[in-house]
């Protein structure tokens, strides 16, 4: 059973990096990454997902043993490098109030432990 949750951009970038950076660590069903195993197939087009979070996804995080979680937060703060070095970081009001991308694994312990209280 799955939610619709309404929520803020920030909040919304924040886990898609939290997304991201899990699905780099851990197998996808059947072993396919988590983007084709979430894209949409029929007989005349396939389609990639996009914009989609994934709750079990992420919350598989607190199934990770130490060393996996720890990787895990290591690609976070390295696409997170990645993606401000591109933008010349942050610069406006709303990304100065954005939610903090977690920088160990304690603190992306507690995010992903807060989402799983959203259902």
């Amino acid at each position: 059973i799955g939610i619709i949750n309404p929520i803020s951009e920030q909040l919304y970038n924040v886990l898609l990096a939290i997304q991201t950076a899990i699905s780099k660590v851990i197998q996808g069903v059947g072993g396919l990454q988590f983007n084709t195993w979430r894209s949409f197939h029929n007989d005349r087009k396939t389609m990639a997902c996009k914009n989609f979070l994934d709750g079990d996804l992420i919350e598989a995080f607190l199934d990770l043993p130490r060393n996996k979680m720890e990787e895990v937060v290591a690609f976070l703060k390295q696409d997170v490098t990645e993606a401000m070095s591109m933008n010349a970081g942050p610069s406006t009001a709303a990304a100065q109030t954005a939610p903090a991308i977690p920088q160990t694994v304690d603190e992306l312990i507690r995010k992903v432990e807060e989402l799983t209280m959203l259902h």
